[in-house]
């Protein structure tokens, strides 16, 4: 792979999510999208064994106002031996306006041997619907390589209006911890982490504030926004957890409020359990 670079940028045209921009470099490719009224599923492909020492992938996607994207990739990306080096991955996402953006890649398996540092950097409108999601693998589970990384390491920012709202970082180094342990993954063998932005809005806009009870004070409409954010997000916390206990989730999951949107962590032993639940909370968004 070496090097390598893929970018897109949507557009929302005769009632419809279509490509506006897209460039791609081997192994980067991009399937047809499929498309379903606004809405549009982007699938990217990585045409190559996995990432090897010295690889550097570079995506960066522009979802434009109007916009209705999800962002997939085509399966589980494997991080092979890196030997004494590394190999690297850089996110960055926007969307802007009213845009509604889901990038939910498949999980990572990093190998025996190998080092790897994924970078994510996101950059939204307030007035936007976002949903990011990643999930991490203790190793392949299926032939019993556990914990057998050398180094994988997982940052994220989200800004909302330039304004930093959620950070995370994720650090396993199995040689100087373990993770086995209490207060750690303890039996489970999946980590997925995801991010929810709901729109803002402002009351006085609504039906409900129609007449001359809506505040005009500017510190008051603040505060009114603030508090409407806030129920909308508590709503969703309250849905997730609902979801959770009605599937019969079966592993230990969290959700909290960030200093603007949701964040919701999970431990399992499937990768698909977790990628599942992940994709059904931006159905929920």
């Amino acid at each position: 792979m070496a090097s390598s670079t893929f970018r897109l940028t949507t557009a929302f045209r005769h009632g419809r999510t279509k490509i506006d921009d897209v460039y791609f470099e081997a192994p980067f490719k991009l399937m047809t999208p499929f498309a379903n009224g606004r809405h549009s599923d982007f699938i990217v492909m990585l045409a190559s064994p996995g990432f090897l020492k010295g690889d550097e992938a570079h995506i960066a996607i522009d979802f434009a106002p109007g916009t209705d994207s999800t962002i997939r990739t085509q399966s589980y990306e494997k991080v092979l031996d890196t030997a004494d080096g590394a190999a690297s991955r850089t996110i960055d996402l926007t969307a802007r306006g009213d845009a509604k953006a889901v990038f939910l890649p498949f999980p990572v398996i990093p190998f025996r041997g190998s080092t790897f540092m994924n970078q994510t950097t996101a950059r939204i409108s307030a007035a936007s619907t976002f949903v990011y999601g990643d999930v991490v693998t203790c190793g392949r589970v299926g032939m019993g390589e556990r914990w057998a990384m050398r180094r994988f390491a997982n940052r994220m920012r989200v800004f909302v209006d330039d304004r930093l709202a959620f950070a995370d970082r994720l650090l396993l180094e199995p040689d100087a911890f373990d993770y086995t342990e209490l207060g750690m993954w303890r039996e489970f063998t999946h980590c997925g982490v995801a991010y929810a932005h709901l729109p803002e809005t402002d009351p006085a806009d609504s039906a409900d504030h129609a007449d001359s009870t809506a505040p005009t004070d500017p510190a008051a409409r603040e505060a009114d926004r603030v508090a409407a954010r806030i129920a909308a997000e508590d709503a969703l916390i309250e849905r997730i957890r609902d979801h959770a206990r009605a599937i019969g989730f079966t592993g230990e999951l969290g959700v909290s409020r960030a200093v603007s949107g949701v964040c919701v962590r999970l431990l399992t032993t499937r990768g698909d359990d977790a990628f599942d639940f992940i994709r059904d909370v931006a159905d929920m968004v």
